[in-house]
Formats: structure tokens, C-alpha cells, sequence
């Protein structure tokens, strides 16, 4: 009798991680989001943190410390410098695209890791740099996307779009862009 209690219990179980699993489907695609529409140096507000982008760099080298080797690319590499307040709730971070003018998105490269900002607990301000790699033909007019944390089941929330001014005429660097480590610091 027990072992039958026990799979049926199961059974409901499964049947509910399914329903959840149906009802959110692709999270990143199913949360409605409200856009936050900042220039570069203005402050944009989410539920959860505060973000500024504070420098926008064009280049094709990026170097992870003052003696490595710079990265190289053929295309171009947008570097963006941001300062995030979380106020809330700690703060991943993880939810950051560049988004370009035909609707593409490009994550963040993954070997300037230590340069984005990382989990930030309320009341830290912390400061760092993503760097997306971006054919030359997409960056005209590309904006930043720092959107809340993936949550478990649909919420409403707001997504910080952040309008680059990039230009075919954008200035491309011709010295390596050299990542700085993040910095975190209380809040003032």
C-alpha cells in the first residue's frame, strides 16, 4: 500500500515540475519586460538595481592584463563600461545582451569574465566592463540590454535599454583596450 502512496506521489510531482515547465517555457523569452530607456551616462532604474554605462569603446584588441597578450579580432569589439547599484536583492548580472539595429543579440565574451561585474548584494555599487564581439556592418546603432535575473516562474519587470551612440563614424581604436578588474564599494 505504501509503495503504491509513494508512486502516486511521485506521479504528482512529475506531472507538476511538467506544468511549470509548460507554463514557462523559454524564460528568457517569456517574462514580460517594460523598457528603461537610457543614453550613455544617464542612470537607468529596474526593480532591482540601478545601472549607468559610463564609456562605450570600439576596437579589434582587447587585452585581459598589461601584459598579456591582446585578443584580436577581424570584426570589432564593442567594450562597455557600466556602474550598477543593486538596492534589493543581489544582483547576477547575467541577463546582458548587445542588441543590434536587425534584432540580433550578442552575449558578452566569455574570456573577460573577471572584468563584468559579478553577484552584487544590496547596498554595493559595483563597476566593470562586458565586451561583445559584433560584425562591423551591426554596430551602428547597437544598445545594451541589462535585464533582472531569470526568474523561477513569469514575473513582470524592467529591463535597462541603453541606446550606445554608436555610428558608422564611431572612432575605432587603434591601442589595445586593457580590462580593468571590477571594483565594489558600498553605496553612498
Amino acid at each position: 500500500m505504501s509503495r503504491l502512496r509513494d508512486g502516486a506521489a511521485l506521479a504528482v510531482c512529475l506531472a507538476v515540475v511538467a506544468a511549470i515547465a509548460l507554463v514557462t517555457g523559454d524564460r528568457a523569452e517569456s517574462v514580460p519586460v517594460q523598457y528603461e530607456d537610457v543614453a550613455v551616462g544617464e542612470i537607468g532604474v529596474a526593480s532591482e538595481f540601478d545601472a549607468q554605462v559610463t564609456d562605450v569603446r570600439l576596437t579589434q584588441q582587447v587585452q585581459r592584463a598589461e601584459y598579456a597578450e591582446p585578443l584580436a579580432t577581424d570584426v570589432r569589439f564593442v567594450v562597455v563600461d557600466v556602474s550598477a547599484d543593486a538596492r534589493t536583492d543581489a544582483v547576477g548580472f547575467q541577463n546582458v545582451w548587445l542588441l543590434t539595429t536587425s534584432g540580433d543579440r550578442y552575449a558578452p565574451r566569455p574570456e573577460f569574465s573577471t572584468a563584468q561585474p559579478p553577484l552584487t548584494a544590496p547596498g554595493f555599487t559595483v563597476t566593470g566592463t562586458w565586451v561583445f564581439q559584433v560584425p562591423v556592418d551591426r554596430v551602428a546603432g547597437a544598445r545594451l540590454l541589462v535585464g533582472p535575473d531569470i526568474p523561477l516562474f513569469i514575473t513582470y519587470d524592467i529591463t535597462v535599454r541603453v541606446d550606445l551612440g554608436l555610428t558608422d563614424d564611431t572612432p575605432l581604436l587603434t591601442e589595445p583596450v586593457i580590462m580593468e578588474p571590477t571594483i565594489t564599494e558600498v553605496t553612498p
